[in-house]
């Protein structure tokens, strides 16, 4: 099975109306960022697999800033991790009592929404137009890290791919984007993946062919997804089995 068929859900971002209609204004959105990403994504993987520093403007940079906050931010096991369907459900109903307390005369009406169905749909369109809900110093905190490449100069070598798209690596204590030891990468190709940088603004490459690093990198996407892909079926065996 390809990846795109693995992993791409339709209209997984689509509100839905009480109809059941579904509005796909964030897909469209999305999309277009997506459409503005790959030809920044190809300004980044040529230069960089002839061993070169790329080199980006500003609105690239930009563009690309926001790209990866939304991968970031976008998928459901990141969706989930920050406030999980039981939880999305507790504060519907923690809201549905308080509106009975001050609306008793519309109990019936308020009652409607503590229907599963109705609660799931709520729970789902909230998620989706929060995507473009964040505050402006997230993108502040990327422009001052700047852009981090790896890419691997072994052929034999390669990064997988996880449901949750990009990973974060952190150590006990320091999860803050601010400090330079957080990491967070997103393969964009199978020997390239681009993150965030040292703290410099400026686009730093790394080359590598260790092992130990790329096993390391491999292992965290794993850990972190529900789902990973690989150009190598032994690959994914391999890091599944270590997961």
């Amino acid at each position: 099975m390809r990846a795109r068929e693995l992993f791409h859900k339709k209209h997984l971002y689509s509100t839905v109306s009480e109809s059941g209609i579904k509005d796909p204004a964030v897909e469209h959105e999305l999309a277009l960022l997506e459409s503005d990403a790959a030809w920044v994504a190809r300004a980044i993987l040529e230069p960089t697999r002839c061993g070169q520093v790329p080199v980006l403007s500003k609105a690239q940079k930009d563009i690309w800033y926001w790209f990866f906050l939304m991968q970031w931010r976008r998928t459901p096991e990141n969706q989930r991790s920050c406030t999980s369907d039981a939880e999305a459900s507790r504060m519907i109903d923690e809201t549905l009592h308080d509106m009975r307390l001050i609306a008793p005369d519309r109990v019936d009406e308020i009652a409607a929404f503590s229907n599963p169905e109705v609660k799931a749909r709520i729970i789902r369109n909230v998620r989706a137009q929060s995507l473009f809900g964040f505050r402006a110093n997230v993108i502040d905190v990327l422009e001052r890290r700047g852009i981090g490449v790896i890419r691997i100069t072994r052929p034999n070598k390669q990064f997988i791919i996880g449901s949750r798209l990009v990973v974060k690596l952190t150590s006990f204590g320091r999860s803050d984007l601010n400090d330079p030891k957080v990491e967070m990468w997103l393969p964009i190709a199978a020997d390239v993946a681009v993150g965030v940088g040292r703290g410099d603004g400026g686009i730093n490459l790394f080359q590598t062919e260790n092992d130990a690093l790329i096993r390391q990198l491999n292992l965290a996407i794993a850990s972190q997804s529900e789902t990973i892909a690989a150009g190598s079926a032994a690959l994914v065996r391999s890091i599944a089995s270590a997961r």
